[in-house]
């Protein structure tokens, strides 16, 4: 059970888009560490979440994307979301970066 969620931190992008010229979009990221409440001794506890809130002039849109059991130790979690949050990596694209960072 992921029942155990803890914010991690939070970055901002600003962008103006093609279509709507004059109308700035601003997107935040937030992303947080995952913990299973309940787990066996060789499984891994540890795993990252994003929440991606785009805010316009008269809408706001949200995307999440949660991946667990990614790492056994706080540490590695911590330095996964350090390299996710430097790089403002979105909840789109946060499986092809976890495939990539877990393959190396």
């Amino acid at each position: 059970m992921y029942g155990l969620k803890k914010f991690y931190g939070e970055t901002t992008i600003e962008k103006e888009s093609v279509e709507d010229i004059g109308n700035p979009r601003t997107i935040r990221l937030k992303y947080y560490t995952t913990k299973n409440k309940h787990f066996k001794q060789n499984e891994k506890q540890y795993g990252v979440g994003i929440i991606k809130t785009e805010i316009g002039i008269n809408e706001v849109n949200e995307e999440k994307q949660e991946f667990n059991h990614i790492c056994e130790q706080k540490e590695e979690v911590e330095n996964l979301l350090n390299i996710l949050l430097k790089n403002k990596v979105t909840p789109i694209d946060l499986k092809y970066v976890l495939e990539d960072l877990i393959m190396e």
